[in-house]
């Protein structure tokens, strides 16, 4: 997760002070706001990621229903689409902070002609393309993360050779918004009946064993593929390889078991770990607390609500 960025001293505007950093084909902005503010519009010409770093965002699509936008998430908006934003909980001494990314639409297409000769999909799943009429929204990864603290420092400590590093780390979140939406199908399709493409089924079946260890070999067999192959094609679609994707799937299922009361142990091996080590090793990775550590902070927020 990105930490707060700093802020200016004296902001010009106290709903959505904006700060801007140019380069070429790309331009990265910081937005504060330091008090409650409904409907207020954002619109761009072009392709625009939005990260939140702090506070809180209501988000208000057309035809959709508003949903909240908090940090740790990502928000991809298509060219000149307008959306509405509440602010509910900015403060003056705690303001929203959420930074924007604004790529040239040309420049996207170009990135995503040179992922489908670099990193193509499985043969079923089609070719890559970017999606210019419907929003993304999804949670950050820890490499994703990386990625994007690499770009902000790009723009705002200017390093040397700082326009190449701005490309590169711009080409990074370009395919990241990809595989994001890419993910976001897939696992819907997961949930639906129609489980058509080989990716398909491969999470449609890692979802249904999280209970037990997955040989990779399962994964080959399903794929008709050897392990190079399915860990090529596995990270150019999904972002991350089997392995990780079971991991992480793992953990949100304990997550969900912990919350429900089950015990620490119970969880271990319902998700299929045989070290409960190993399983308070994996969990802490993903949610930056052990599991009994997780389970005291939902007991403590219980109480706060009762």
């Amino acid at each position: 997760m990105i930490s707060r960025l700093r802020l200016d001293k004296k902001p010009k505007k106290l709903i959505e002070n904006r700060r801007s950093f140019g380069g070429n084909d790309i331009e990265f902005s910081i937005y504060d706001t330091y008090q409650n503010a409904k409907s207020v519009e954002l619109q761009a010409p072009n392709p625009l990621y939005c990260g939140m770093i702090t506070g809180k965002k209501v988000i208000h699509f057309d035809g959709a229903e508003p949903f909240g936008f908090v940090p740790n998430e990502s928000l991809v908006v298509p060219s000149s689409q307008k959306i509405q934003i509440d602010f509910p909980v900015a403060k003056e001494d705690d303001p929203t902070q959420c930074i924007t990314v604004e790529i040239d639409r040309n420049k996207v297409q170009h990135i995503v002609g040179r992922i489908n000769e670099l990193q193509p999909r499985m043969n079923d799943s089609g070719t890559w393309g970017y999606d210019d009429n419907n929003y993304v929204h999804f949670k950050n990864t820890t490499r994703f993360n990386q990625n994007l603290k690499h770009l902000v420092r790009c723009f705002t400590d200017a390093p040397p050779y700082r326009d190449l590093l701005i490309d590169l780390n711009a080409s990074r979140l370009v395919v990241h918004m990809l595989q994001s939406e890419a993910r976001t199908i897939l696992l819907k399709a997961v949930g639906s009946n129609e489980q058509n493409t080989t990716m398909q089924v491969l999470l449609g079946y890692i979802k249904k064993n999280l209970h037990r260890r997955i040989a990779v070999k399962e994964l080959e067999n399903i794929a008709h593929m050897s392990k190079a192959s399915l860990f090529r094609y596995f990270k150019n679609e999904m972002g991350v390889s089997p392995i990780e994707f079971i991991n992480t799937e793992r953990m949100k299922l304990a997550a969900t078991m912990l919350k429900q009361g089950n015990s620490v142990t119970q969880t271990c091996y319902n998700t299929g770990f045989k070290s409960q080590a190993h399983f308070i090793e994996t969990f802490k990775k993903q949610y930056m607390h052990t599991p009994s550590q997780y389970k005291k902070n939902l007991e403590k927020n219980a109480l706060k609500v009762s």
